[in-house]
């Protein structure tokens, strides 16, 4: 009998939530993102870091791919070095731009990222390793 009283309340939990699955209380709904590259952000902030520890005076390079479908870096037009805390920034970015950036950690290793606006206008890019 047990077993039966079990399958009755099941059947009767089920038929309750049926019931109410047609309510008329709003779904929660889900913002996406801004379609637009923002145009007031013109700052990319690199993070390098080496073995997770943030890596100081590293030389980073920037520059813009030459074909942004398959985006590696190109010739670089700006170079700055990472402070303390291995952050770095780049100013005056066109906004709806893809970038790419290279940090030298030492002559036989370099670390790099391609991204788009909807990357570095929202977070940090992050080099190293």
């Amino acid at each position: 009998m047990p077993k039966r009283l079990l399958l009755a309340l099941a059947a009767a939990a089920l038929a309750i939530v049926a019931c109410s699955s047609g309510s008329s209380s709003p779904s929660p709904t889900v913002s996406p993102g801004s379609p637009l590259p923002n145009p007031s952000i013109k700052k990319a902030t690199i993070f390098v870091s080496v073995d997770g520890t943030p890596a100081a005076n590293v030389p980073v390079e920037a520059s813009t791919p030459k074909n942004t479908a398959s985006p590696r870096p190109g010739t670089p037009f700006a170079t700055e070095y990472t402070g303390k805390k291995g952050l770095t920034h780049f100013h005056n970015l066109k906004p709806s731009k893809t970038y790419c950036w290279v940090a030298i950690i030492n002559p036989s290793f370099k670390s790099s990222a391609c991204a788009t606006w909807e990357v570095w206008q929202s977070s940090n890019i992050d080099l190293g390793t």
